[in-house]
Parts: C-alpha cells; sequence; structure tokens
C-alpha cells in the first residue's frame, strides 16, 4: 500500500466506523419516532447549529446529523486523496461513494422536508446499505490496494 492508498485507507475506514454509528443512531431514531426531532428544517436543527437538548428525540436525530455528516466528509476526503492515486479502481470506487453518500445526504434532507414521507424514508434507508458497502469497499481496497510501497 503506497502513501496515497495509506491515506486513503484510513479516512475510509474512519468514514465507515463513523458511518455505522450514524446508521445505528438513525435506526435509533427511527424505532423511537424521533425522525422529526429536529422538526422540519435541515440542515439546522430546531433552527439553530446545536440545538437544546430538551428531549430525547432532538438528541437522537441531531447526533444522527451529526455522525453522518462528518461520515461524508470523511468519505469525501477519502475521494480527493485517491485522485493521486495510481489504482484506477480506487479511484472509480471512490468516486462511486462519493456520489452515492451525497445521494444519501440529500434523501436525508427530502426525509426531513416531506415529514418523513415512507417512500423517501425507505429510500434512505436502502441507500444506507448501499453506502456502508461502498465505503466498506473502499476501504478494503485502498487496503490492500497493488501500488507501490510508501518510501
Amino acid at each position: 500500500m503506497g502513501c496515497v492508498e495509506r491515506r486513503v485507507w484510513l479516512a475510509s475506514f474512519w468514514g465507515v466506523v463513523i458511518l455505522f454509528i450514524a446508521v445505528a443512531v438513525g435506526s435509533f431514531t427511527r424505532a423511537y419516532g424521533a425522525g422529526l426531532g429536529c422538526g422540519d428544517e435541515w440542515p439546522t436543527c430546531l433552527g439553530e447549529l446545536v440545538p437544546e437538548f430538551y428531549n430525547y428525540a432532538v438528541a437522537l436525530e441531531y447526533f444522527h446529523r451529526v455522525f453522518a455528516g462528518i461520515g461524508f466528509i470523511l468519505i469525501i476526503y477519502a475521494a480527493f486523496i485517491s485522485l493521486k492515486s495510481l489504482d484506477t479502481g480506487l479511484r472509480r470506487l471512490a468516486l462511486l461513494t462519493s456520489l452515492v453518500i451525497a445521494v444519501q445526504v440529500i434523501l436525508g434532507a427530502v426525509v426531513v422536508w416531506e415529514v418523513l414521507n415512507p417512500l423517501y424514508s425507505a429510500l434512505h434507508n436502502t441507500v444506507a446499505i448501499l453506502v456502508m458497502a461502498l465505503a466498506t469497499g473502499l476501504a478494503v481496497r485502498a487496503k490492500l490496494s497493488p501500488t507501490a510501497e510508501c518510501s
């Protein structure tokens, strides 16, 4: 694994970890009926960047958004770094992963704006599975990349 691939691996590995937490918190958010804990506003929560946590619904929805945002940033960062890689498969997978995670973020916003419409909620959950698979594949591809070693 080369220097570039190591950085892609680190960013995507931690992206997968954080996204797993986002999916888990999102599942709890849905199960507890807290999907509108931040109201129908996005990206703010009750009109604030950091709201008052006066009940569990606000906390669940807010932290789902925070973990999803951090995971998004890590995966986009991994994709940006991958542009320097000689491994074209890694670059393509990073681009695909970043495109799908961008769609996921937009879907999350639409779910909120459309007040938890079942179709959009189902799509959001389905795309979450795809994002996890792609991000995990990106981390594995970066780790196993056949490019030159870091000197």
